[in-house]
């Protein structure tokens, strides 16, 4: 019986600078294609037509209010996380590695309360994004550029070409 190689542990950086220890917690951007329905003459349903990616999100949480952190509101910046993997067979760590370039629109604290952690949270909106896993990369979003390779392919070349850049 095989088990699923799960997520151990990660890392944290913010504009290089790395929050190992005081990051708690990270979401990735989840790239979605947009589409919009179209009904052609015949057919029997609607089906979705590419339209481009929609807008992506990405976020950090740490475990502590650090003014250098509270300055970045409004900056374009970048997030590196630096998720492993491992599963219960062996020792062997994969890595991933998640870059994301974007403006950092939200700083938002947690609750306060007398006995408990002061949490912060950086939201980005994200422009650019890249996902490797083991070395092979899987995502190469950028969305100001018109660049969207999955899987080795740059699925706007073509546009970008015909576009003139």
């Amino acid at each position: 019986m095989a088990l699923p190689r799960t997520i151990r542990n990660f890392n944290a950086f913010v504009d290089g600078f790395g929050y190992f220890g005081i990051a708690t917690e990270a979401k990735l951007p989840q790239p979605k294609v947009q589409t919009e329905a179209h009904r052609g003459a015949g057919m029997e349903g609607p089906v979705g037509i590419d339209m481009g990616l929609e807008g992506m999100t990405s976020e950090i949480t740490f475990a502590e209010f650090d003014p250098i952190l509270f300055k970045k509101l409004g900056k374009q910046e970048r997030f590196v996380l630096r998720p492993l993997q491992m599963g219960e067979e062996d020792f062997e760590a994969t890595a991933i590695i998640a870059t994301m370039g974007g403006l950092i629109t939200t700083n938002e604290m947690g609750d306060l309360k007398p006995g408990t952690n002061a949490t912060l949270k950086l939201m980005m909106d994200v422009r650019s994004y890249k996902l490797e896993i083991d070395g092979d990369v899987v995502h190469d979003v950028d969305l100001v550029n018109a660049k969207r390779v999955i899987g080795g392919v740059d699925q706007m070349a073509s546009a970008r070409s015909a576009m003139g850049f």
